[in-house]
């Protein structure tokens, strides 16, 4: 999708097309002055001598090892918030879905239980939710601005306060006691925020929602919790391990998942690129990079 934009200014090295990506490290990573990744350690870095931009195409970035690349003079930077609106969206579509309890009010229809069997039990409405986010960077602020005119509280928690216009609970776990839903949008480097002690606090009536990284949360923990009873319900886009095994959450009840979509409607797919493009010609052009990432 990027050959076309950058073939007059680059030879692009397609490691994926080769028998062995190390082979082609080996021959040309001193010719590589740029690159477009998702991963890169900093042993990989030693390999590329000469490199000197680390172009992410998203918003995480939790695989570059960032510290090294700056120690050896690299830029990196990511797509910022691209699509952050997009995965906002995506994560007020799954609140909605859970809270109006969407996938089993379909099934009461289409499997004939409204023709036989009592209304089911009602809902609690948006207004009377208490909504926690966990992070309040680009894509947990555009949530937030997305629940607001439903009426319901909100709050958030990070590791650093932050000026905000919603009120920070002062741990994690007080969020989680507090909210009746728990939406993490926190950085994807967060592996285990979210551990059986913040599953158990949320509780048997809560909603837990993650757009962030599945990693972030104890997996394991989470289903554990909704097969038990002690965690309500659950709305997931991202995973431990993607693509996810079918087999690990056919039992696992009350719970939304989707395929790690939250941010590639074909809108915020083409944002993407051209924000890729702009900092991979960066280099060539001498024009400023955007969204680098400092710290």
């Amino acid at each position: 999708m990027l050959d076309g934009a950058l073939a007059d200014r680059f030879e692009i090295l397609r490691l994926w097309e080769g028998d062995d990506p190390d082979d082609i490290i080996a021959a040309r990573g001193a010719d590589v002055i740029v690159t477009l990744t998702l991963r890169l350690d900093a042993s990989l870095l030693d390999r590329l001598p000469n490199l000197r931009l680390i172009v992410v195409p998203g918003a995480g970035y939790e695989h570059v090892d960032v510290v090294a690349a700056r120690a050896r003079g690299v830029t990196v930077a990511n797509a910022g918030n691209t699509h952050s609106g997009d995965v906002a969206d995506h994560a007020l579509a799954l609140v909605l879905a859970s809270v109006h309890r969407l996938p089993e009010m379909q099934a009461w229809v289409s499997n004939g239980r409204w023709l036989t069997a009592s209304p089911p039990e009602r809902r609690h409405a948006m207004s009377a939710q208490r909504f926690g986010l966990v992070g309040l960077g680009n894509i947990g602020n555009a949530i937030a601005e997305r629940l607001t005119p439903f009426g319901g509280e909100i709050a958030w928690w990070g590791p650093r306060a932050k000026p905000a216009t919603w009120p920070r609970r002062e741990s994690l776990i007080d969020l989680a006691r507090w909210c009746t839903a728990l939406i993490v949008a926190t950085r994807g480097d967060a592996a285990g925020l979210i551990d059986a002690k913040t599953i158990a606090a949320v509780g048997p009536k809560g909603l837990i929602v993650n757009i962030s990284r599945g990693a972030v949360i104890d997996e394991d923990a989470l289903i554990a919790a909704l097969k038990d009873g002690s965690l309500g319900r659950a709305a997931l886009d991202v995973f431990a391990q993607e693509p996810a095994a079918p087999e690990r959450w056919r039992d696992a009840p009350n719970v939304i998942l989707t395929p790690h979509v939250g941010g590639v409607s074909q809108e915020a797919t083409e944002r993407l690129r051209h924000a890729a493009i702009r900092n991979l010609a960066s280099v060539v052009d001498g024009t400023p990079v955007v969204n680098e990432i400092t710290a």
